[in-house]
């Protein structure tokens, strides 16, 4: 019987709060992490319509939240150092 190589995850592939990642297709930023889940707010793409007047209004939505794994394999783009 031979052994199986140990994998051990460190501190540099778990998230963290304040990393940018790419998620959904879309860049990303870690809001918060506990022990089971990491939340990330996921960018909404601006709304531009036109009033009864003529007027052009142009309304950025506020991010919707997502909760994925503390552990999730995703691309970390940016990682702000502690």
């Amino acid at each position: 019987m031979t052994a199986r190589p140990i994998f051990t995850m460190n501190s540099e592939t778990y998230l963290r709060a304040g990393d940018v990642i790419a998620y959904a297709g879309q860049i990303c930023r870690v809001l918060r992490v506990n022990d089971c889940a990491a939340v990330v707010a996921v960018p909404r793409p601006a709304r531009t319509f036109t009033t009864l007047w003529g007027k052009t209004v142009t309304l950025q939505p506020a991010p919707k939240h997502d909760w994925i794994s503390a552990n999730s394999c995703v691309p970390i783009i940016e990682r702000k150092n502690p």
